[in-house]
């Protein structure tokens, strides 16, 4: 096992699990394309309605047809920008649930994670995984975590779990560095 350059200790939440798995899942085509699908559909569902119950009540002369129809698209955009956020909370509160029974009822699960020459490690509920730097994508300093994104994963250390702003970012600089150390992802693949 190599030396840890850095290593941290907190406490995983729920929703730090949640909000992760989430990122995960938001780069994915399959999910987003999945998500497109579902509020084009219930848009051009509730244009589709509006307009049916417009010509049933109106009746069908062109000119009604036409503003029907003009009305309908208009609707039906508008509900699909509205169904996208309905949508994405739904699906994200059945996440917690999933994400909930998997910590057995636990509010919180000690983690440990560790920047290493080679990987990042992380330990969480007796499960470890290795992160290599050479499939290391990217290493975001967003204002309130850093997130590095690996192919395939994510790591994602809220500010939170940091003791002090100093503390933050000599992690961030320490896994910034490691990162340009290591090996490029062609050098990993022609081994």
């Amino acid at each position: 096992m190599p030396d840890a350059l850095y290593r941290l200790t907190y406490d995983a939440t729920v929703e730090d699990a949640v909000d992760a798995s989430w990122r995960l899942a938001n780069r994915t085509r399959a999910f987003r394309r999945q998500l497109k699908i579902n509020v084009v559909c219930a848009g051009v569902g509730a244009g589709i309605v509006l307009f049916a119950a417009w010509m049933y009540i109106v009746g069908t002369s062109p000119l009604n047809i036409m503003l029907g129809g003009v009305v309908a698209m208009l609707f039906g955009m508008v509900f699909a920008a509205i169904f996208v956020r309905v949508f994405e909370k739904e699906i994200r509160k059945q996440h917690r649930k999933v994400v909930a029974e998997q910590f057995g009822g636990k509010p919180v699960l000690q983690s440990e994670l560790e920047l290493r020459p080679d990987a990042v490690w992380v330990r969480q509920a007796g499960m470890e995984l290795l992160f290599p730097w050479s499939v290391c994508t990217a290493i975001q300093n967003n204002p309130g975590d850093i997130e590095m994104n690996f192919a395939p994963g994510i790591c994602v250390v809220h500010n939170r779990h940091f003791s002090s702003p100093a503390e933050r970012q000599a992690f961030i600089e320490t896994a910034q560095r490691l990162l340009k150390e290591a090996p490029s992802r062609d050098a990993t693949a022609a081994r």
